[in-house]
């Protein structure tokens, strides 16, 4: 029996036997790195929230975030576009078309379309007004349309080198009209001239007294011989 008991007593006595100091160590250093751990959870946890909490102010307040730069954002400039040339286009090279056709844009012959100026009469007395014309004839062999409005038309008088008069210094609202002008027909427009003197924008001048005139009338780029007739 006494054998039996000191066994009993010898397996108690080796349960609590002790660790050994090394143990101990690496223990107290597993609790310290865990609670390390923790605190450094915690504290990136409390960055986050604070930085949420900070964007909801802005949002609640009414004021944008600030926008944080793109890591592929580049600082240096950015390269300027290319400078327009100045080199004149090819269009621009060529000569800007004439205010008045010529001759040859309505498809007539130069040669067979005529132009002429004419008066009623050679002298007028005191008070008579002259009753100036511009015909156009077709004298080819076939048919010719033109411009014949007063968009193309100008009646010009001068005495010696002195411009005296031009329907277009006062003309309003010009017009073109189309006509078609058999061979050996013609067209007429008449006009009668007060006896007024006229400047470019129609700017009032002191009438024209007695003398020697010309006529000279126009239809686009074609013109007539003068006429000349007499003021009494």
């Amino acid at each position: 029996m006494a054998s039996t008991g000191d066994r009993g007593t010898g397996r108690r006595t080796g349960s609590r036997q002790g660790h050994s100091p090394a143990v101990y160590r690496r223990r107290r250093l597993a609790v310290t790195i865990l609670a390390l751990l923790v605190i450094a959870a915690l504290a990136v946890t409390g960055l986050v929230l604070a930085g949420v909490l900070g964007k909801g102010a802005d949002a609640a307040a009414g004021e944008p975030p600030t926008p944080e730069a793109s890591p592929s954002a580049s600082t240096s400039p950015a390269p300027s576009s290319p400078a327009p040339s100045t080199a004149p286009s090819p269009s621009a090279t060529s000569a800007s078309p004439s205010a008045s056709p010529s001759a040859s844009d309505d498809g007539c012959d130069p040669a067979s379309v005529v132009v002429s100026a004419e008066t009623d009469r050679q002298s007028y007395g005191p008070g008579e007004d002259p009753v100036l014309s511009l015909v156009v004839r077709n004298e080819g062999p076939e048919a010719c349309t033109m411009n014949v409005g007063t968009s193309q038309m100008e009646f010009v008088l001068t005495s010696a080198d002195e411009r005296v008069f031009s329907s277009t210094d006062c003309q309003h609202d010009s017009q073109d009209l189309e006509r078609t002008i058999e061979p050996g027909g013609e067209e007429r427009a008449t006009f009668e001239w007060s006896r007024n003197r006229t400047m470019p924008g129609c700017t009032p001048v002191e009438d024209p007294g007695p003398g020697t005139y010309a006529l000279t009338t126009r239809l686009g780029a074609r013109s007539s011989s003068p006429v000349a007739f007499t003021l009494q």
